[in-house]
């Protein structure tokens, strides 16, 4: 019997600290700086987008198939990004399991595109490799789906100029914990440099 009480307070004395050391981990999570370092890849509908530079490098074929897939809010996106985090102690090795990601990209500060990650992705202190998948959705304003913000987006990647100034990526994980998932309760800002 003494056996017994002993293991059950060692068993809650370890879910104790392993909780606690999960909630001090999400914190650390939440405090760090995100730094989008490159992204590889990218693929809308499956056509391989890196390389195309002008409408007339799409096929009709292609060009209908996204055309189409934005119209109707099915836009699939795929890619690896590599992202940075930048923990406040460096020296403490954290990691962190995101069961479900959401992020929307702004353009001049108004969201336009969003979308959720569902695979779960690890995070840790540096460079992390994330591929991903995503349906890519426009953004609701009033109501009404935000054609001038994806049109502004057009226009800017038309440009062909540096877009830093004008995109911002936040993103808003969700997290498993031993009482269950937790949400960060605010959008991160991914910076780029």
């Amino acid at each position: 019997m003494m056996q017994k009480n002993i293991a059950i307070l060692l068993l809650l004395t370890l879910l104790f600290s392993f909780g606690c050391k999960q909630a001090s981990d999400l914190k650390a999570f939440t405090e760090a700086k995100y730094n989008l370092q490159e992204m590889q890849d990218l693929k809308l509908n499956g056509i391989d987008v890196m390389q195309k530079r002008n409408p007339s490098d799409f096929t009709t074929r292609e060009g209908d198939s996204i055309l189409a897939s934005i119209t109707d809010n099915t836009l699939q996106a795929s890619t690896t990004l590599y992202l940075q985090v930048q923990m406040l102690e460096p020296e403490v090795a954290r990691e962190m399991t995101i069961t479900k990601l959401k992020w929307q990209l702004l353009v001049d500060g108004e969201a336009t595109l969003a979308g959720q990650i569902d695979e779960p992705l690890e995070l840790q202190n540096g460079l992390n490799e994330l591929p991903i998948s995503t349906v890519v959705q426009m953004t609701e304003k009033e109501g009404m789906r935000n054609y001038e913000g994806l049109s502004k987006l057009m226009t800017l990647l038309s440009q062909k100029k540096d877009l830093r100034q004008n995109l911002t990526l936040q993103i808003k994980p969700t997290v498993q914990t031993p009482i269950g998932a937790i949400e960060v309760p605010e959008y991160i800002t991914v910076s780029d440099s």
